[in-house]
């Protein structure tokens, strides 16, 4: 499989599930590089819910040599980040096999997947797999944050999944997307 995993991560989270995942898949990381540090938490969980684009720095949205583009985006106020909002707005997803990981507080981010889903779509891309990963939580958050260890496991997880027969429709096994992570 050739896998391209882009992902985008300003805590961290995102870059340990991403990591993990390349190590089983051998596919290759490009992460998003956001030009606003997004250091101020309410700013971007309001760029977030206004779908605001970002700018990118060395913004890269050539994916033309991958058979698969893995999208690893946090989930910021239900939605997507800014970075990927930019990124999936760019990037030629024509008959490419797309696999979504939405990593969040609650590790169940479905309004965040089913834009990305949405945006993938009117790219063209074709949504093989949607997963849902439980990530660090930040001050003040009530859900227990998952160990870096959990994280690694994630996206172990995912790899595996992702390694498995396909179908001559491209989905895993008997047609139908694995369910989600951590659920």
């Amino acid at each position: 499989m050739a896998a391209l995993i882009v992902y985008y991560s300003r805590t961290g989270s995102t870059r340990i599930v991403a990591a993990a995942l390349a190590r089983g898949t051998g596919g290759l990381l490009r992460e998003l590089v956001d030009a606003s540090p997004r250091s101020n938490l309410f700013l971007s969980a309001m760029a977030a819910l206004f779908h605001r684009p970002a700018h990118l720095v060395d913004p890269e949205y050539d994916v033309a040599s991958y058979d698969t583009v893995v999208l690893m985006t946090p989930v910021w106020a239900g939605n997507p980040t800014p970075a990927f909002t930019t990124f999936i707005r760019n990037a030629p997803l024509t008959g490419k096999r797309v696999i979504i990981v939405a990593v969040g507080r609650s590790g169940q981010s479905i309004a965040a997947s089913s834009r990305l889903e949405q945006m993938v779509r009117a790219r063209g891309g074709r949504v093989q797999g949607v997963y849902h990963v439980h990530g660090l939580t930040g001050k003040g958050g009530s859900a227990r944050p998952a160990t870096t260890e959990e994280l690694q496991a994630e996206g172990e997880r995912i790899a595996e999944l992702l390694r498995r027969p396909r179908d001559e429709e491209g989905e895993v096994g008997n047609g139908h997307p694995e369910p989600d992570a951590r659920g």
